[in-house]
């Protein structure tokens, strides 16, 4: 690996540098919640109690199909969301945010709070 390879923090590996300057984790998080659809989609689901596919669908137009399941599939492999197929009827999949997915929105939500109480725009 070249010099000029390694990211700023100077890890070989993510996570290998020092903790308080290595922030080659938080890269991989931004690049999906950066998605265009992603907090909204994570949004939608905190709202409303194990949603279905289609329900976020109808609450995120216009979304495309294909859009959602991209952005559902990167959520769900970054673990800020579980999908669940339902022990009675095996094709009902809902969808639910992790306990880091809550800790994030919420997160962002008051980092939101506070940058707006500052009278930034």
């Amino acid at each position: 690996m070249k010099e000029r390879d390694l990211p700023p923090c100077g890890c070989l590996e993510p996570g290998t540098a020092n903790p308080s300057t290595c922030y080659c984790g938080v890269d991989d998080l931004l690049r999906i919640i950066r998605r265009r659809y992603s907090l909204a989609v994570m949004n939608v689901i905190h709202a409303r109690e194990a949603p279905r596919y289609h329900d976020l669908a109808n609450a995120l137009q216009p979304i495309s199909s294909s859009t959602l399941s991209e952005t559902l599939q990167a959520l769900e492999a970054a673990r800020l969301l579980d999908r669940q197929q339902s022990p009675a009827d095996g094709q009902a999949v809902t969808y639910r945010l992790t306990p880091s997915g809550v800790k994030l929105l919420t997160r962002l939500r008051g980092l939101l709070t506070d940058l707006d109480g500052e009278g930034l725009p």
